[in-house]
């Protein structure tokens, strides 16, 4: 046997011997698969220049390995002679080695390194998946353990505190069984009530008695969690500010102040209150408590973290108290103990030396007990939930822990609960979540391991300010999505009308479902983003419904915001007033609305400082009483009224929140846009402060509204409050004293507004916020002011987007406001200027593809329109005719027929359209329109005839209605010399009318452009540019509606349909840039039109003639040469301005040489230039691009 085959033969003996090695199976697995390698590489005599060498180290490699499989015993997992972790080292190490001789067999680069990357590949693997089988066996060994430890242990838990602990899970679910309905009195339900039900007036009475004491039960949860994107470096730093290290610095300036004006501070408050378009996906509740087991809930006001946790506690005790029969996702079970920590630190000031573990059992929730058992004392309820906490059998929840004020108080209670949490809260191995895990954290899995959970609430902005240590795990609750939303509304009214029934004793059916479909309908509608950021918000969404509740009239809510607005905010009001308070509700609104508008004057976050917000409260206290000198008395009753106002604040979630240290804001922007329109609308209050020079005019509500709003009119941040003032003047003002506001505030002060009138844009822009209108003389005349001023200033080159805005305000509009404004501008007499027409036109005809803004039209003012279209010119880009065609493509029954036209003439078929010669049909066609798609055709129909020429239409209705004229005549000899006649006359006049033009247009119809140049004096250059300019609009009015695709086209549209479809599915876009997707299609199709036609243009034949020279004199070996020719095409162009000079023959010709990059260049630049160029002269043209060609074939050498 030669010395190459016994080698391999001791490799596959090697081999088989590995395969029946039990130690490291998975480590000997892959060194048997590079052996496998090696010996296909060796079988297959790839050897490289240093062959013999490489041979001895693979020998050397081999019997290595044979050593060490010696070492392990086949049928036995141990190894004789070397240790585990060492020899799972040396296989890994043998491996690569193999690695590295398989690949010295071969000399190609790339099969080198992909043989190492592979082989390193294959190590992490293995590793990976070593480490996964460690881990899950060292999570069931602790499971296990934990399991044999503790089980003797709580049974005898449970036998010595059985009593105590099924009174306390009693209590724990008679105290979070239920929260009180929002916002719902009892008149009202009991008035819906007897329309679903139908009560008798006695037993309506007994209902709304007993409505009093109903709660909504309990019994799921709607918040939605991610996590948190700050960082531990971000809440490390955040504490570190509040500890401090410079005590002076410390001592000058408050430590909240120092953590708002943080940079990072600030990025944290604006990303965590605000959600972003592109959320994460949310994490499951029972994943989060099933994993982890130090958690930190952060959300803002009114999203429901007390709620969350007062449900979690009812359902664990429910499941506890099941003893398990129930299913649950949270197992292992542990007994919930929730400390709300504002009691907690309120007993903490009391006494400075307690602890969080002493206070437990000796806890009260709000005030309540936790036991309800006379015979069982509070010592033995601290010494079973004592017990439970030692043993690892405790979910402990720490609820607002922000909503410490003191800043020494709060970083005292951090501490506390630091240290509770290091004792009291470790994994089974006593590791706290102070410790620096690192990967030994992953071992930790609190629904295999055991030990105590922790869970924390707070508000966002507060917990940034004073942040724990440790490597606790950061939630951040969403906002409700839609889906949450209507899972919400159906989950209320269902348990509304079931306490109904409940307290009725009825037998009949739940009507909550069909009762909530109206709201739930709203919520699903695009326009309604006031609406769904509001109902995001959990307390927020308990009050929509309980004003969808009590609508009527099968409505879902009030149709304007304003009366939205005030029934929320009455709604909540009543909430808060049930409980005790000496400040009246009108005396809280004032005090509301102080700080509203001074939040939104000031603040930019939404937030105002404590002090700030005692300021405004005694400030307006001393308002109300309406004295200029208060006495001690008053002082007094101020400071305690001020004390109580901050206090309700502070301790309930309503209007106006605590929002992190001695910071306070309004539950939703919403409330604060409203309270600010109150203000703004205060006409008591604004007698004060707005001072005038005419003493009478102090008393004049009109007067004082207006300057109240004027001096925010220019500021966006005052957008929503004043269209809400102005909806709330038009609701509660009388008509008469609406009209005299809106009259003043729509005129016109200074020059600023020249450019827009802002009175009379604010007032059209709100309209759907008015609860009643002014009159129409009114808007109409605040409608005039925009498109006067619109015509004047030319919007529709300088700001486009503001007919974009009125259109959307228009449509808004009621009672056919707009159709009736339309008839009444255009019929003035005398009439307005083209300016104002072209832009109401441009108004009325929106974007491209969209024919929303037609429905305005009727037949008495496009008849209007029509009459003045003679108006229509390039200095106002045809904006009538362009209107009008629109008309005529979209709704063609608005345009009437009129007596004496052409149109008349046609449809009463005084003549057959066959019998009409084709060379009449441009002509027509140019000058009255009349074409219509009829599906891929496009087919001339006299009922689509928009325009009319009365000039024209004589000579053709005369032409037409000859009995002898030949049908077949296409040299319309008679008809020429008609419209010559017809041309002479008016220039012998000097007539430039509307009229002329067409005449002329007739006459280079009929005789072609070259009679017309040859003849210049025919014609003034002037009405010939006219007549060219008309040309140039019709060829584009033609591509924009009036042609068929073809299947180039086709295919070109759905390859980019398809394209920017993916690019929208990857990126984000809102409504607005859908809308541009479809103008682009809407371009690209024109644009393939716009090319397609060039070709053929009847008044470019000539063109064709530097097509021609240029296909046939240029090759591509002759485009050294291309400098010269291009410097004199240039010059050539730029004097021939001839427009769409066959830009797409150029490019279709030129681009056949794709071989020569530089040619394709200057084809595209070329043909980019011929495409720009607006008028002639062929000829010219053509001989200075011959000349260049003669140079260039002459090789270049004349100058």
């Amino acid at each position: 046997m030669s010395t190459a085959a016994s080698k391999l033969a001791r490799v596959d003996e090697l081999i088989e011997r590995i395969e029946k090695i039990k130690v490291l199976e998975d480590h000997w697995r892959l060194v048997g698969k590079n052996l496998t390698r090696l010996r296909q590489g060796l079988n297959e005599k790839r050897v490289t220049k240093d062959g013999h060498r490489t041979k001895e180290k693979i020998s050397q490699t081999i019997k290595t390995i044979e050593q060490v499989a010696a070492s392990c015993r086949d049928d036995q997992s141990e190894s004789e002679g070397i240790a585990y972790r060492e020899l799972e080292s040396v296989l890994l190490r043998l491996q690569l080695r193999l690695a590295q001789h398989q690949a010295n067999l071969t000399d190609d680069y790339e099969t080198k390194v992909n043989i190492i990357s592979d082989t390193y590949h294959e190590q992490q693997l293995l590793q990976q998946n070593d480490y996964d089988r460690k881990k899950s066996q060292r999570l069931k060994e602790i499971e296990q353990q934990t399991q044999e430890h503790t089980k003797e242990e709580l049974d005898r838990l449970r036998a010595r505190h059985a009593k105590t602990i099924e009174s306390y899970l009693r209590c724990c679910m008679e105290l979070h069984k239920t929260v009180p309905f929002r916002g719902l009195k009892d008149d009202i339900v009991g008035r819906v009530a007897n329309s679903f039900y139908e009560l008798s007036p006695e037993t309506q009475i007994e209902f709304e008695q007993k409505w009093q004491k109903c709660e909504l039960p309990l019994t799921r949860t709607f918040i939605q969690l991610k996590p948190d994107e700050s960082t531990s470096f971000e809440r490390s730093e955040s504490r570190r500010l509040l500890i401090g290290q410079d005590s002076e610095r410390q001592e000058a300036i408050d430590p909240w102040q120092q953590l708002i004006s943080a940079p990072y501070m600030l990025s944290m408050v604006e990303r965590d209150r605000y959600a972003q378009e592109e959320a994460e996906e949310n994490v499951n509740v029972e994943a989060i408590l099933r994993q982890k087991r130090w958690i930190v809930i952060l959300g803002d006001p009114g999203t429901g973290k007390t709620s969350f946790a007062r449900w979690l506690v009812h359902h664990l005790a429910q499941m506890l108290l099941s003893n398990g029969q129930n299913s649950s996702d949270f197992d292992p079970l542990r007994i919930p103990i929730l400390i709300h920590i504002g009691e907690f630190a309120e007993l903490l000031n009391q006494q400075p030396s307690l602890t969080l573990f002493e206070y437990i059992g000796q806890h009260r929730w709000m005030g309540k007990v936790i036991v309800d058992d006379q015979a069982i004392s509070l010592d033995d309820l601290s010494s079973a939930l004592h017990d439970y906490i030692r043993q690892g059998q405790a979910l402990i929840i720490l609820d607002g822990l922000d909503e410490i004020q003191v800043f020494d108080q709060r970083s005292k209670l951090i501490h506390v609960v630091e240290n509770f949490v290091e004792t009291y809260v470790q994994t089974p191995t006593g590791r706290s979540v102070f410790d620096n895990l690192h990967l030994n954290r992953y071992f930790d899995d609190p629904s295999q391991s055991g030990g105590n959970q922790l869970i924390i609430t707070s508000r966002i902005v507060g917990y940034h300010a004073a942040p724990l240590a440790g490597q606790f795990s950061h939630y951040i609750i969403q906002p409700m999505d839609i889906e949450h939303m209507k899972d919400f509304v159906d989950y209320w009214f269902y348990h509304v009308h079931q306490q109904i029934i409940a307290a009725l004793s009825l037998s009949k059916s739940n009507q909550g479902k069909n009762h909530g479909e109206a709201l739930k309908q709203e919520l699903t509608k695009v326009d309604n983003v006031s609406l769904l950021n509001m109902a995001s918000n959990c307390c927020l969404m308990s009050f929509i419904c309980s004003v969808a509740f009590r609508q009527s009239n099968g409505s879902s809510l009030p149709a304007q915001r304003i009366e939205f607005y005030q029934e929320i905010v009455d709604s909540m009001l009543h909430s808060w007033n049930t409980k005790e308070s000496t400040i009246s509700i009108s005396k809280f609104i004032q005090i509301l609305s102080d700080i509203a508008i001074h939040i939104h004057e000031n603040s930019v976050s939404g937030l105002i400082h404590e002090d700030k917000m005692k300021e405004i409260c005694i400030q307006s206290i001393k308002t109300s009483l309406n004295e200029s000198l208060c006495n001690n008395e008053d002082l007094c009753e101020i400071e305690d009224q001020t004390t109580e106002f901050v206090r309700i604040c502070h301790n309930s979630i309503g209007i106006l929140t605590a929002r992190g240290e001695s910071l306070y804001g309004f539950l939703h922007v919403t409330l604060q846009e409203y309270f600010t329109c109150l203000k703004l609308t205060n006409v008591d209050e604004l007698k004060n402060e707005i001072s005038v020079v005419d003493e009478s005019s102090s008393e004049n509500k009109v007067y004082l509204v207006i300057q109240s709003l004027r001096r925010h009119m220019n500021d966006q941040h005052f957008r929503v409050p004043t269209a809400l003032a102005l909806g709330r003047i038009s609701s509660c003002w009388s008509p008469n004293d609406f009209d005299d506001f809106c009259c003043k505030f729509i005129q016109v002060e200074d020059e600023s507004e020249s450019l827009l009138p802002v009175g009379a844009f604010i007032l059209i822009s709100c309209v759907n916020d008015l609860v009643h209108y002014p009159s129409n003389n009114i808007l109409f005349d605040a409608l005039d002011q925009l498109i006067i001023t619109a015509g004047q200033h030319q919007w529709s080159l300088i700001c486009p987007f503001l007919f974009d805005h009125i259109a959307v305000a228009l449509r808004k509009l009621r009672n056919n406001i707009v159709p009736l404004w339309i008839n009444n501008l255009l019929s003035r007499s005398p009439p307005l200027d083209i300016q104002t027409i072209s832009a109401l036109c441009y108004l009325l005809e929106g974007k491209s593809g969209e024919f929303e803004n037609i429905h305005w039209l009727d037949q008495s003012s496009c008849s209007m329109l029509q009459s003045l279209s003679t108006l229509d010119d390039e200095e106002n880009q045809f904006a009538i005719d362009r209107l009008l065609v629109k008309i005529s493509f979209f709704n063609h029954r608005l345009l009437s027929v009129h007596p004496n036209t052409l149109k008349e003439f046609l449809i009463a078929k005084q003549i057959e359209l066959h019998s009409i010669p084709a060379f009449l049909l441009p002509l027509i066609i140019i000058l009255y329109g009349g074409l219509k798609r009829d599906e891929q055709s496009i087919v001339f129909d006299p009922i689509h005839i928009y325009r009319e020429s009365p000039a024209v239409t004589l000579i053709l209705i005369r032409f037409l209605s000859k009995k002898d004229r030949n049908k077949n005549d296409q040299n319309p000899i008679d008809l020429q010399e008609d419209f010559l006649n017809a041309l002479l006359t008016r220039i012998e006049t000097k007539d430039q009318s509307s009229e002329t033009v067409d005449i002329c247009i007739a006459m280079i119809c009929l005789y072609g452009i070259d009679f017309m140049r040859q003849n210049d004096k025919i014609m003034s250059n002037v009405s010939f540019n006219m007549s060219i300019s008309r040309f140039k609009y019709v060829s584009m009015i033609l591509r924009q509606f009036y042609f068929a695709n073809d299947e180039n086209d086709r295919s070109i549209e759905n390859e980019t349909t398809t394209f920017i479809s993916r690019l929208t599915k990857r990126v984000h876009v809102d409504q607005s840039s859908k809308q541009l997707f479809l103008g682009f299609l809407d371009s690209l199709t024109s644009g393939m039109a716009r090319l397609r036609s060039s070709t053929t243009s009847i008044v470019l034949a000539q063109a064709s003639m530097i097509t021609d020279l240029l296909s046939s004199n240029l090759s591509s070996n002759r485009w050294k040469y291309s400098k010269k020719f291009w410097f004199i095409l240039n010059n050539t162009l730029h004097r021939l301005k001839l427009v769409e000079f066959k830009a797409c023959r150029l490019i279709e010709c030129w681009m056949r040489w794709k071989e020569s990059a530089e040619l394709s260049l200057f084809a595209f630049h070329a043909a980019l230039l011929l495409a720009q160029s607006d008028y002639w002269s062929v000829e010219t043209a053509t001989i200075e691009v011959s000349a260049s060609l003669q140079w260039i074939n002459t090789g270049g050498t004349t100058e």
